[in-house]
């Protein structure tokens, strides 16, 4: 059976999952021939994943993170986006960054946030089929990066339009395929808007990351230059809309598909920390997560070879059996939950406090109001390689079930 893990149309049709779960339990170590002797290795069980997690010397995030960044050449972000760097170039970089990214730092965005769940959530209770990912999903990440990076609020849904196209999404009931033009345009103009937001907050600065990061320093001294800065306003999208969004709208699937799961979350509310986690394991936003070898090393007792590409499965391994019970039902009071959605070790996500977040606020804000969540037909899943999930999710926020008003 050849499996081509690089075909976005596997994920647009079924979601993968099937192909994924035939290699954990045939295949953990798989050699995805790309052709023309290229390729790379998938890792599909969790123990391996740690391995190359935990072996920054052996295997390089300077190469490209994604199988969607598969290239020949040195990246022009390698060295400078906090992760596509390793080593020293990464300690400097995250020393300066890591400073604004604390619970203490991010704290006081939360009210916009949860501001913006329950504006959402009380316009399409009881208010038939709606998109969840751009009613819902979309209006909190753009709420919390709105006030992270300080983007005025008639240009979010700008913004927000740029980075899904940026990363080959098209949001919406209409499906489209994105080109490479269009995915180059939308990149330009996410780093020429940002630009000139740099340039404005170095002479009037704002309580926000782009103006703390312009005039910010680590502590011995180092500061970061302006390409590194949109680099990682760059990432820092692609993480806080991209991959969060897709965490949100998980969330809307996840107890869509487990009315019980959503009955026993409202029955006891203080399942709801162990109940964001589960999402976090079970929708697993970041589809694959890329590193390349940098000498001979044996995973599993296979040999993978110095310069070859290792990659990741996060559906797959947030579901492998040897660190989940019943890995594939999905439990909103299950712990321990050391799920690998946010990576591990020195490239664990500095956004993971945030992204938790804003689940949580979303599940706190339903929990009050809504009695059940239901998907209806018409589902499109996103067509990438990159990330995992959905681009168009029609929903129903019901606020009575059986003629009882809602907790």
């Amino acid at each position: 059976m050849t499996i081509d893990l690089a075909d976005p149309d596997l994920y647009a049709s079924t979601g993968g999952l099937t192909e994924l779960r035939f290699l954990q339990e045939r295949h953990p170590v798989y050699w995805n021939d790309l052709g023309d002797g290229a390729g790379f290795w998938a890792l599909t069980r969790y123990a391996d994943a740690l391995k190359v997690y935990r072996s920054p010397r052996a295997f390089t995030s300077e190469q490209g993170i994604q199988v969607g960044q598969l290239t020949a050449d040195r990246l022009p972000a390698a060295g400078k986006m906090l992760v596509l760097s390793d080593r020293g170039e990464h300690r400097r970089i995250k020393a300066v960054i890591s400073r604004h990214l604390t619970p203490a730092a991010l704290r006081a965005l939360l009210p916009d946030v949860r501001g913006a769940a329950r504006a959402a959530i009380g316009e399409f209770t009881d208010a038939g089929p709606f998109d969840f990912v751009t009613e819902v999903a979309s209006r909190l990440t753009m709420a919390a990066l709105g006030g992270l990076l300080g983007i005025d609020p008639e240009e979010r849904g700008t913004v927000a339009r740029w980075t899904e196209t940026a990363f080959g999404s098209t949001t919406g009931p209409e499906a489209a395929v994105v080109s490479p033009a269009e995915v180059t345009t939308a990149n330009t103009q996410l780093f020429v808007h940002f630009a000139g937001v740099l340039a404005r907050r170095k002479k009037d600065p704002r309580p926000d990351l782009l103006s703390a990061l312009a005039n910010s320093r680590s502590a011995a001294g180092e500061r970061l230059s302006d390409e590194e800065i949109l680099f990682n306003v760059h990432l820092l999208l692609a993480g806080g809309h991209e991959s969060t969004r897709q965490a949100l709208t998980g969330c809307a699937v996840a107890f869509g598909e487990h009315p019980d799961q959503w009955r026993r979350l409202r029955a006891d509310p203080s399942l709801v920390e162990t109940a964001v986690e589960e999402v976090l394991r079970w929708s697993a936003p970041s589809l694959n997560v890329m590193r390349t070898a940098t000498e001979d090393v044996e995973i599993d007792g296979t040999l993978v070879k110095e310069g070859q590409r290792v990659t990741i499965w996060n559906p797959i391994v947030n579901r492998d059996e040897s660190a989940f019970p019943r890995a594939h039902t999905f439990d909103v009071g299950r712990t321990p939950n050391r799920h690998l959605t946010f990576g591990a070790g020195s490239h664990f996500c500095l956004g993971a406090w945030f992204a938790q977040q804003e689940l949580r606020i979303l599940i706190e804000e339903l929990a009050v109001r809504v009695t059940r969540i239901e998907v209806t037909g018409g589902a499109r899943r996103s067509r990438s390689n990159r990330t995992w999930g959905y681009d168009h999710l029609p929903a129903r926020l019901l606020r009575y079930e059986g003629g009882h008003d809602a907790k």
